[in-house]
């Protein structure tokens, strides 16, 4: 088991390296002159921002944040910062009244209720969707919902506001000819814990995505990710109530070390030796259950 221990272990100059000239290919590859990141404010985008300038520098990368109604201040306050310490110029697009045109916000039962008392409706919803106390998880329960349940309708939710910001990042790299760079990580594709279709799966180059989030802690130390955003709870900010990803899956690094071992064929005797049965289970039901998040959509094979 010392081989999973091993494969989680990178060395951050050299990963480094090798993403700033994958950048650096890509962009000239694909004929752009420029690269786009949708940044939120949290952990993985500001990885992605700050080896971006680090590959084509920062007259080159232009950020994007597009809050909406439930995003936190701290976020933005926090995307802000990260660009300032890159010295870009922030632009800021409240998706609100987008989404709210599309009927996103009456997909839940809190459109109108008003200010604070909103919130904290929202807070208490965000939390009944976790099952708390029912033994189930919204991260297995998302899979296959009810037809209208509140479940059904939360993942509608939550997965609508990543597909209008893929649509509004986009719009921008295609006018101004740039290379949309997405910040989506190895533990979030193996587990589905993405948006399909949305900004955190639609790029044209995803420069994180060979790399488990915990791989991520020695490369933003490296890059010198500001402290603020490395301290902070992996929260999406796309539902108050669901305010910590790693609290939600578990341990970065045990489901790392678990999501290796199923994608090496370890058996599940000796994972579970090592990591517990129940961390173990439900792991291999999200790695199992996501499959076609990755493979989809799926086509008709043309046959000679």
């Amino acid at each position: 088991m010392d081989r999973i221990n091993n494969d989680l272990e990178i060395e951050p100059e050299t990963i480094c390296r090798q993403i700033e000239e994958f950048l650096r290919l890509k962009l000239q590859e694909l004929g752009k002159q420029g690269i786009i990141i949708g940044i939120s404010g949290g952990f993985d985008s500001a990885v992605a921002a700050y080896v971006s300038v680090r590959a084509v520098g920062q007259d080159k990368v232009r950020l994007l944040n597009l809050p909406d109604r439930d995003s936190k201040a701290v976020h933005r306050q926090h995307a802000q910062l990260i660009a300032n310490e890159l010295g870009i110029a922030l632009q800021v697009r409240d998706i609100t009244s987008i989404l709210s045109e599309t009927g996103v916000y009456q997909l839940l039962p809190i459109s109108v209720i008003p200010g604070k008392l909103m919130r904290d409706m929202t807070v208490r919803l965000g939390r009944s969707l976790l099952g708390l106390g029912s033994g189930s998880s919204i991260l297995e329960a998302r899979f296959n919902p009810e037809p209208n349940s509140l479940v059904a309708k939360g993942k509608a939710y939550v997965m609508s506001k990543h597909r209008i910001r893929m649509v509004l990042i986009y719009q921008q790299a295609e006018v101004a000819n740039l290379m949309v760079v997405g910040a989506a990580n190895r533990t979030e594709l193996m587990t589905g814990t993405f948006s399909q279709w949305g900004c955190d799966q639609c790029a044209d180059v995803m420069p994180l995505i060979h790399l488990y989030r915990s791989q991520l802690d020695p490369l933003a130390s490296y890059l010198g990710l500001l402290k603020e955003i490395v301290e902070k709870a992996a929260d999406p900010d796309v539902i108050p109530g669901l305010d910590d990803k790693e609290k939600l899956l578990g341990s970065f690094r045990k489901v790392d070390g678990i999501l290796i071992g199923l994608e090496k064929g370890v058996s599940r005797d000796e994972l579970i030796q090592r990591y517990g049965a129940e961390a173990v289970e439900r792991v291999a039901i999200l790695f199992e259950r996501s499959r076609p998040m990755r493979e989809s959509p799926y086509a008709i094979e043309c046959i000679d």
